[in-house]
């Protein structure tokens, strides 16, 4: 070969291509090499965690913290199964995101080692939020504050698999190295997403009349009309007590609002009764055919409609109906809740809204006697 090299003309050329040849050979042989060594790792996977499965029911506490958002959990004091979201009031929180978040983070696993450098975590959403930077810490505590898992999480990896689970970057409080991790554990950083928003669920019907005391304006009293029809949308008919003859409703479907104000009320944002006045607010008394009595107070407020719930019972109730509405008034009574708009409008609805003066020559055919009588 060395004297191919040396002698002129074609044959040098012929050599020269050759080693060339090889030399690239080598080069992508190289290359594969080091391709297959980062893609080919001796990391095995294991928990982030390991220690957590076992202690998962000791947490007391959950806090996950961003930069813009702090959402603190707690479980109550006297009631180990409920939990309750101290930025909203202490109000209680949908179990099943404590649980996904608890067990998500003890199922979770560390599948590949990436940087151990503190000035690559930002290109990871990996800086810790205390400091403003972009990561979310995550952090489980057991009794007397002791931390049971704390972590920083960072960036997605990819897109999640059938199971739900997917890969994200990690890194444990406290430590610079990071990871790759698989699972799939709860992450809300909005304090309200955590709420169970679930006021009241009076069955239709249920409610047998409703005395509405406006601020200002005649007061009056909303009652079944006739046997309530259950499959009605959107519930039993509901009519005025003692209208004036000369009166007429504008609409019956927003009186039949008022009287199914209580069927599957939810909220849309809640504070604590001391951090919200209600200044003239609309007072609804609903009387149900068992005896249970829900007041409500509401008014709106800018553009929101809030409320205020207590539960009492009639003389007649029955121990059970009296148990039913002393559990009520203590979950409802701490709080003051804000409303979608049209269950806040169905309780605050001034009477003069509700009638019109009847039409000259207008039949009421209520007051008219059935001819087979």
């Amino acid at each position: 070969m060395r004297e191919a090299l040396l002698r002129p003309g074609h044959a040098r050329t012929l050599a020269m291509l050759a080693v060339v040849t090889v030399l690239m050979v080598a080069m992508a042989a190289f290359a594969v090499s080091m391709q297959r060594r980062a893609v080919t790792s001796d990391f095995e996977p294991r928990p982030v965690f390991p220690e957590l499965a076992e202690r998962a029911n000791e947490a007391q506490r959950v806090v996950i913290r961003s930069r813009k958002e702090t959402v603190t959990v707690e479980r109550d004091a006297t009631d180990p199964a409920l939990w309750r979201v101290t930025e909203k009031g202490g109000h209680p929180v949908k179990p099943q995101l404590v649980k996904r978040t608890v067990v998500g983070l003890a199922d979770l696993e560390l599948i590949e080692a990436r940087t151990a450098q503190p000035e690559w975590h930002k290109h990871i959403n990996l800086t810790d939020p205390d400091d403003k930077g972009t990561g979310v810490r995550i952090t489980v505590f057991g009794a007397d504050d002791i931390v049971l898992a704390s972590l920083i999480a960072g960036k997605l990896e990819g897109s999640a698999d059938i199971d739900g689970s997917g890969t994200i970057y990690v890194r444990r409080t406290g430590e610079d190295q990071t990871y790759v991790a698989r699972g799939s554990f709860n992450l809300e950083q909005n304090p309200a997403a955590w709420l169970d928003t679930g006021i009241l669920t009076l069955a239709q019907g249920r409610v047998h009349h409703v005395e509405v005391t406006p601020a200002e304006g005649e007061a009056y009293v909303v009652e079944l009309d006739g046997e309530p029809d259950l499959a009605a949308t959107p519930g039993p008919a509901y009519r005025i007590r003692g209208l004036d003859e000369g009166l007429e409703p504008v609409t019956d479907y927003a009186i039949n609002g008022i009287g199914n104000a209580l069927v599957g009320l939810s909220f849309i944002d809640v504070v604590a009764a001391e951090d919200r006045t209600l200044e003239a607010p609309v007072r609804s008394r609903f009387v149900t055919g068992d005896g249970l009595v829900i007041t409500a107070e509401a008014e709106k407020q800018a553009k929101l409609y809030y409320a205020r719930f207590r539960a009492d019972t009639t003389a007649e109730a029955s121990e059970a109906v009296k148990a039913e509405a002393e559990a009520l008034d203590a979950r409802l009574g701490a709080f003051v809740y804000a409303l979608p708009t049209a269950k806040g409008a169905d309780l605050t609805r001034a009477l003069d809204t509700l009638v019109q003066p009847r039409e000259e020559g207008a039949v009421d055919l209520e007051a008219v006697a059935d001819p087979a009588e």
